[in-house]
């Protein structure tokens, strides 16, 4: 929500995507709809070519429980790629301070496909972004307060026990949804 405000006090006509997994907390909805009522602004929700039914007939129910990375793959990645297809590049919220596997988070890298990530706030702080929240009263989901530092899909994303690593709250077997992880540097 920081890169979102940032970016809407730059250019408030920059298209801005979420992904609509269909396995979405209330509260994400709600931090959507508050955020189309604060900037004005309209996001695409990307949803993935099967709804949650046909993924189950043809995969079986709770793929998330047997096999998380085909979940992820076709509920977030294969919708994030078929969006990104008219882009060259996208602005992202990740930061280093977040997990260990983004501790290498370069400001800037390319994908596999070719497609730019931009990441702003990559060497930003928790206090940093409580600070940008502070300053600017940014809508912020209602789950952080929870205990919920990062918010994912429902059967996969709980809440953190204090002094628990913030990515712990996510899958069982994996810290990442794919999305962020098959970049290499850019030159």
């Amino acid at each position: 929500m920081v890169l979102l405000d940032m970016t809407m006090r730059v250019d408030p006509h920059v298209p801005v995507f979420y992904l609509d997994t269909g396995l979405l907390f209330d509260e994400v909805r709600a931090l959507t709809a508050r955020a189309r009522e604060r900037y004005g602004i309209d996001p695409i929700a990307m949803t993935p070519a099967q709804s949650l039914d046909e993924q189950a007939e043809r995969y079986g129910a709770a793929l998330w429980e047997r096999d998380p990375d085909l979940c992820c793959a076709l509920r977030k990645v294969e919708p994030y790629r078929a969006f990104m297809r008219g882009y060259a590049a996208w602005l992202t919220g990740i930061r280093r301070t977040q997990s260990a596997v983004r501790r290498e988070v370069a400001p800037m890298s390319v994908d596999d496909d070719g497609i730019t990530k931009v990441s702003p706030l990559f060497d930003w702080t928790d206090d940093d972004i409580e600070q940008y929240v502070a300053a600017y009263d940014v809508p912020v989901n209602a789950l952080h307060a929870q205990g919920y530092p990062g918010v994912g899909c429902v059967p996969c994303t709980r809440a953190v026990a204090p002094g628990e690593d913030a990515r712990a709250r996510r899958w069982v077997a994996k810290t990442e949804c794919g999305l962020h992880v098959r970049t290499a540097a850019a030159r």
